[in-house]
């Protein structure tokens, strides 16, 4: 009141104490230094146009007038889709009514932790992870804890053993993994469900990618051998389709029903019309269009693991899934020193491993989900600059 009086009713309005130190994520900060001729290998999509079916069907919602609000759980018949998904995939009898549809993935992590996060709770995340789940976690005054991965990515059991407590309500996996690239075994998923029913907590499953892997391990989702899971999909990635902004969850009705609630409140529904295209993601229509970008992404993905692995001084480990690889510079200097001066020196546009964590900070992640040519001529610039370091 006293500050009040002395600098007068205007004073600036401040964000929550929550949202104290919150930024721009450094994917975001390094991708807006891009230049026109700037090689970016840093944007987490595919180079891909929409699949015919699924821009048609998006063509027709328009024409059809399918432009007003959904329900708040979403489309029946998307969500019908969604649930046979699933079923399919998991061995399970999932209902429509276990299905809402977000505004993407992100919407979708949202809903779960504005819902069920209270103070002081925890999470536990991957040491090397897309900071959208500890960014949330803090935005709702929870703990994000990291556990420990092994050299290969996998996860440390011993130490994920000494962060579980009760005060853990979730655990994040995402496999194929943003920005590692790789896929957890089905040995290690089902150790983790074990854990999960025996200190009662959740999994929280983030499995955006989950359709486009090619390495020796299929994705192996928790829904297939327990019930303390939340599923996070959507079409984002298999589509070539992030700016359509469609994402789901797959939970019981219990914990499903409060999250409808959160979504209404937050965004009432997602897109009418990015719902309508999504069908088409999920009908059987393009999955030509998946074989062929996980064909075109195991090329890519050799082909980049092969030239990096070639450097002295790179250790790298084989990408299985979605389409990043993460090498470790660390014989360079830290992550954000290399990436600038990649940028610099090259023009080709990395992002630096710190913005997945401080482990990540001996790591740059790279996308190959591009044009092979433009691919090449990236990587041989940064092969002869890491080869002559000055």
């Amino acid at each position: 009141m006293l500050l009040r009086k002395l600098l007068g009713d205007k004073m600036a309005l401040e964000a929550k104490d929550s949202f104290s130190g919150v930024d721009i994520s450094e994917i975001r900060k390094m991708n807006a230094l891009a230049r026109k001729d700037t090689i970016n290998l840093g944007i987490g999509q595919l180079p891909d146009s929409l699949p015919a079916a699924v821009r048609d069907k998006g063509i027709e919602a328009f024409m059809n007038g399918e432009t007003r609000y959904t329900s708040n759980q979403g489309f029946l018949l998307l969500r019908e889709l969604a649930a046979e998904y699933h079923s399919e995939k998991s061995g399970k009898e999932i209902s429509p009514e276990q299905i809402i549809i977000t505004n993407g993935a992100e919407g979708a992590l949202w809903n779960i932790l504005f819902t069920y996060l209270d103070r002081g709770d925890e999470i536990l995340i991957p040491e090397i992870a897309f900071s959208v789940y500890n960014t949330i976690a803090d935005l709702q005054g929870a703990r994000a804890v990291p556990y420990k991965q092994n050299e290969d990515f996998s996860i440390d059991f011993e130490n994920l053993m000494e962060k579980v407590s009760s005060r853990v309500k979730f655990l994040v996996i995402n496999s194929p993994n943003n920005p590692t690239g790789t896929v957890l075994s089905e040995e290690d998923i089902r150790k983790l469900t074990a854990l999960a029913d025996e200190h009662d907590f959740y999994i929280i499953s983030d499995e955006i990618y989950s359709e486009l892997y090619f390495g020796e391990n299929t994705p192996f989702s928790p829904l297939q051998c327990s019930d303390k899971v939340i599923v996070v999909d959507g079409i984002s990635k298999r589509a070539a389709a992030t700016g359509l902004r469609i994402g789901w969850t797959v939970a019981s009705q219990e914990i499903t029903k409060p999250m409808i609630v959160a979504n209404q409140y937050i965004t009432t529904c997602a897109s009418s019309v990015s719902q309508y295209a999504a069908i088409a993601s999920l009908d059987g229509s393009t999955g030509r269009f998946v074989e062929q970008v996980k064909e075109d992404l195991k090329m890519k993905g050799e082909y980049a693991f092969n030239v990096l692995s070639s450097i002295k001084g790179i250790q790298v480990v084989k990408p299985q899934g979605a389409f990043y690889i993460f090498p470790d510079i660390s014989s360079w200097g830290n992550s954000k020193d290399v990436a600038h001066k990649i940028l610099d020196k090259v023009n080709v546009l990395t992002i630096p491993g710190i913005a997945f964590g401080e482990r990540g900070d001996r790591h740059v992640r790279l996308s190959f989900a591009m044009d092979f040519d433009v691919l090449k001529e990236a990587l041989n610039r940064i092969k002869d600059l890491l080869e002559n370091w000055r």
